[in-house]
């Protein structure tokens, strides 16, 4: 019973931090948007790297982390904050038409589009949060590692799910998003995001190391 209460309540908050528009998802409809639906499907295939990535830390490494550098998660959300108001900047003061860009389908455009994707899951302060503090919460550090195998699976089988819905709909709003405007306030709405959730995390831990 108890498995069955952690395993649904992983899945559920798993799915509704993706289904909720942040960087990583946000920047896939705009990567479908802009160079089709194969190099939204790679980046797809980045993000998810990255979620990996973390659960695996999460799993197997946390503990030592934490005992070898206490310190650690504080310097990783400074540094992906770092990252994602560069990120807000650079869609701030976009200038042009997002759909009228021209990008080559090759292996090149490929394998940027997964590094796109990789980049920014590693660079999430709310991936980084959800992976290395709550997801321990949920389980355990022992129930974390004896159901390491199949928490992987259904991780990836829950963000492909909602990744590929982002993707086939992103992929059929291209007549809406025609309108420069359009692009324009949807790319600062992203941007203001970014930044809201990157000062609000670097708030946060400089709050707990400092003032208390």
């Amino acid at each position: 019973m108890e498995h069955f209460t952690q395993t649904t309540t992983y899945i559920v908050t798993l799915a509704l931090a993706a289904i909720l528009p942040g960087p990583g998802m946000t920047g896939l409809m705009f990567k479908t948007l802009v160079q089709g639906y194969k190099n939204g499907l790679m980046m797809l295939f980045g993000l998810i790297t990255g979620d990996i990535i973390f659960l695996l830390t999460s799993i197997f490494l946390i503990s030592y982390i934490h005992h070898f550098s206490p310190h650690f998660a504080f310097y990783l959300i400074l540094l992906s904050s770092s990252y994602l108001l560069y990120l807000a900047y650079k869609f701030w003061f976009f200038e042009g038409n997002l759909l009228g860009i021209e990008t080559p389908s090759n292996i090149k455009e490929t394998i940027f589009s997964y590094k796109d994707g990789l980049l920014i899951t590693l660079s999430n302060p709310k991936t980084i949060s959800f992976y290395l503090a709550i997801v321990p919460a949920i389980f355990g550090a022992q129930s974390l590692q004896k159901q390491g195998l199949f928490l992987v699976a259904i991780t990836i089988l829950t963000l492909a799910l909602i990744g590929g819905l982002y993707v086939f709909f992103s992929w059929n709003l291209k007549k809406v998003l025609s309108d420069i405007k359009i692009q324009t306030f949807l790319l600062r709405a992203l941007s203001l995001m970014m930044c809201i959730l990157a000062l609000g995390m670097l708030y946060r831990e400089f709050s707990t190391q400092y003032l208390t």
